[in-house]
């Protein structure tokens, strides 16, 4: 519920304890009178199937529910793994069972906000390899969208926490590598990949928008609890939308 600091909202935002990126992502993107309370559960290693996920989750959200928040927000993504869109309803029913509060889901705001933007053909940048770059390819097809190219950052799989070490130089390297005059919009995925704070730049420079997954996944969280404040600095999707 509301509080003496969150006076609009108070939010859970559930992490896995290797991120290092959503947080301070979510924080710069918070409007006056919404507070963040961060709560991390163990990743030893990427799950191989949706249960081993949960149970990593579940002992996290029961301390998520002692602060009595108004939503979770998922800073986590399974685009990634085999049967996405099975792995990520169970982990909506699991919040939503443990916690009894809305939730926010990463996998659920990235092509709520590209139906927002009004775009279908995507140039993409992930920090996974081959194989999982496949399975996000095929996600965004079954969501209605065309994956014009795709680059995957596949050393971010050098280590637990790697991914957050890749320079915002490399990952605009790699957001130029999958534009094109047949892309309508870029879009990066995977919440610990830097993103966020280069969206405005490269909207500026490219012409067309740029959505990073913990931008969308803020916008997100705030549209879905009625929260309608226009930030600037972060691109057009919460600049005008």
């Amino acid at each position: 519920m509301t509080d003496a600091l969150g006076t609009r909202a108070v939010f859970a935002v559930l992490l896995p304890a290797t991120n290092s990126m959503v947080e301070p992502d979510l924080a710069s993107l918070r409007p006056p009178g919404v507070t963040h309370q961060t709560f991390r559960f163990p990743f030893p290693a990427l799950p191989a199937e949706v249960e081993l996920l949960a149970a990593m989750m579940a002992p996290t959200l029961e301390l998520c529910r002692v602060c009595e928040p108004d939503r979770v927000v998922l800073g986590y993504s399974p685009e990634y793994m085999e049967q996405p869109a099975a792995v990520a309803a169970r982990l909506r029913q699991l919040v939503a069972e443990r916690t009894g509060v809305p939730v926010t889901m990463a996998f659920d705001a990235v092509p709520e906000a590209l139906r927002c933007l009004g775009v279908e053909r995507l140039g993409v940048v992930t920090p996974f390899p081959a194989a999982a770059d496949e399975r996000v390819r095929a996600w965004f097809t079954c969501q209605g969208f065309a994956v014009e190219r795709m680059v995957g950052l596949a050393s971010a799989q050098k280590g637990k926490v790697y991914t957050a070490r890749i320079s915002a130089a490399e990952i605009r390297e790699s957001f130029l590598a999958v534009d094109g005059p047949d892309v309508q919009a870029l879009v990066q995925v995977g919440t610990n990949l830097l993103c966020s704070p280069l969206v405005e730049q490269l909207e500026a420079e490219l012409g067309k928008p740029v959505l990073a997954v913990n931008t969308a996944t803020a916008w997100a969280a705030l549209r879905q609890h009625g929260i309608t404040d226009r930030l600037s600095g972060w691109g057009r999707l919460f600049s005008e939308h």
